[in-house]
């Protein structure tokens, strides 16, 4: 770490975080998400789709042209709802150094707020929940792994800065005082 910058990481509070740090581990959830929801949705929809559909290339195209910029814009406005709940979950486990026991949190919360989605969804649009169909299943899944991935490599990330492996980020003369709250 630079002179400039003072890790917020103490022995009291071992895996504290600033405010940018949230938010790349924020940004990098949204993308683990959708990295991982968009082209396995494609691959399920042409594995899984009949004849009136056409080739199985058909559904993927169709999947990546119309559902995946609609679960990139959704994620995002998901994403945006649901993070204070992330930084409430990080808030009360800074002080936890086991990096097992933050991951499992962060992903039975990204399981919660799949869950949640899936529900909401449903009842918006009030259509049957099925067992069959493996799409709720998928977002669920995607959701549980997102938010531990970009947990780890947020981690990661500063840890390797702190141990001046990797270039610090740009300094933000706010974010100093911002995290000062």
């Amino acid at each position: 770490m630079s002179a400039e910058q003072v890790s917020p990481r103490t022995d009291a509070e071992p895996l504290a975080f600033t405010a940018d740090e949230f938010l790349r581990g924020t940004v990098a959830s949204w993308i683990a998400f959708n990295v991982l929801f968009g082209p396995t949705l494609a691959v399920i929809g042409s594995l899984t789709t009949g004849p009136g559909w056409g080739p199985s290339w058909s559904v993927t195209a169709i999947v990546l042209i119309y559902v995946v910029p609609i679960a990139l814009v959704a994620s995002g406005v998901v994403t945006l709802l649901c993070c204070g709940a992330a930084w409430l979950l990080g808030r009360v486990l800074r002080r936890r150094r086991a990096f097992a026991l933050h991951a499992v949190c962060f992903a039975l919360l990204g399981a919660a707020i799949g869950t949640l989605v899936v529900v909401v969804y449903t009842l918006a649009v009030d259509a049957p929940m099925s067992l069959a169909d493996p799409v709720p299943a998928l977002a669920i899944a995607c959701s549980a792994a997102a938010l531990p991935l970009g947990w780890v490599w947020t981690v990661r990330r500063s840890m390797r800065v702190e141990a001046g492996r990797s270039k610090p980020p740009r300094i933000d003369p706010d974010a100093a005082f911002e995290d000062v709250f």
